[in-house]
């Protein structure tokens, strides 16, 4: 390949295109941009720590700080200190979070039906596979030393997506 913009270029446009739809659609439910993303995290890990949630996202810990800060506010979740370490704090949905979820999740579809529209099955389908195989790849080259942004895990052998 002459020209890696070829590939990463319309990548970061879906990425941004990504944030940019969902921070319009959430906007009316006070989530800004990227702070869906944590409550994606929380919606299959309730109670992490604020640190991991961070981690997990490649954000750095103030950017944490904040979304999580804007997203009590809004009442979707709220923090606890840790029992174990009192320095650190857990993320818990609330339950105005928790009913968050299937708007969320409609959203994401409907922001994913726009981009596959053109796709057929079968192109959808290898799409998938490419973007997962492309992922793991990251993970074995030690470009992605750490999980990945909470869906897609770097062990192979884990069917969650």
């Amino acid at each position: 390949m002459e020209d890696p913009r070829e590939i990463c270029g319309p990548i970061a446009h879906i990425y941004r295109s990504h944030l940019a739809y969902m921070a319009k659609e959430l906007e009316e439910y006070g989530i800004g941009s990227g702070q869906f993303d944590f409550l994606m995290v929380l919606y299959r890990k309730d109670g992490i720590s604020q640190e991991n949630l961070a981690r997990i996202l490649k954000v750095s810990k103030a950017t944490s700080t904040r979304a999580i800060q804007s997203l009590e506010k809004e009442g979707y979740v709220y923090r606890q200190r840790d029992e174990n370490d009192l320095r650190a704090y857990r993320v818990y949905l609330t339950e105005k979070g928790r009913e968050m979820r299937e708007i969320i999740l409609e959203k994401l579809i409907s922001f994913l039906d726009t981009l596959l529209s053109d796709f057929t099955p079968e192109e959808k389908e290898i799409f998938r596979l490419l973007i997962r195989k492309a992922s793991f790849k990251l993970c074995d080259s030690g470009l992605e030393p750490e999980s990945q942004n909470g869906r897609i895990r770097c062990n192979k052998n884990e069917t969650e997506v």
